[in-house]
C-alpha cells in the first residue's frame, strides 16, 4: 500500500515539473515598465518542437503576450481577443503610463488597469 502511494506521489510530482519545465520554455522574452508595477511576458503559442519557416530563426512564431503585475498577477493576455494575434518579429513594445496601456504591436494594445486588448 506504502508502495504504491509513494509511486502515484512520484509520478504526480514528474509531471509537475515536466509542466513547469515546459511552460518555462515558451517564455520568449520578458520587458519591466519604466516604474517597475508591470511585467510584460512574450511566450510561444505552440510547441517548443513546432518548425517556423527556414531561414528566420525562429522569429515567425506566434506569440501570445501576458501582462503582469509586479507580483505576478496576470492583468491581460493578447489571447483573449483573437482578432489582436501577433508573430514574434512584429513585436513593439511601448510603455504609455500616461494614458495607461503598453502597446506590444501596431495598434495592438493591453490596458495596464483593466487588461482590456484592444486592436
Amino acid at each position: 500500500m506504502k508502495k504504491s502511494i509513494y509511486t502515484i506521489l512520484v509520478i504526480l510530482l514528474l509531471t509537475g515539473l515536466g509542466f513547469y519545465f515546459y511552460d518555462a520554455q515558451k517564455v520568449l522574452e520578458t520587458y519591466n515598465s519604466p516604474n517597475g508595477e508591470y511585467v510584460l511576458v512574450v511566450k510561444r503559442e505552440n510547441s517548443v518542437f513546432s518548425t517556423t519557416a527556414i531561414g528566420d530563426g525562429g522569429k515567425s512564431t506566434p506569440v501570445e503576450i501576458i501582462l503582469k503585475n509586479k507580483y505576478g498577477k496576470v492583468i491581460g493576455k493578447s489571447s483573449s481577443n483573437k482578432n489582436c494575434g501577433v508573430l514574434w518579429f512584429s513585436i513593439e513594445i511601448d510603455w504609455d503610463m500616461e494614458n495607461e496601456e503598453v502597446w506590444y504591436g501596431k495598434s495592438k494594445t493591453i490596458h495596464l488597469k483593466t487588461g482590456k486588448v484592444t486592436c
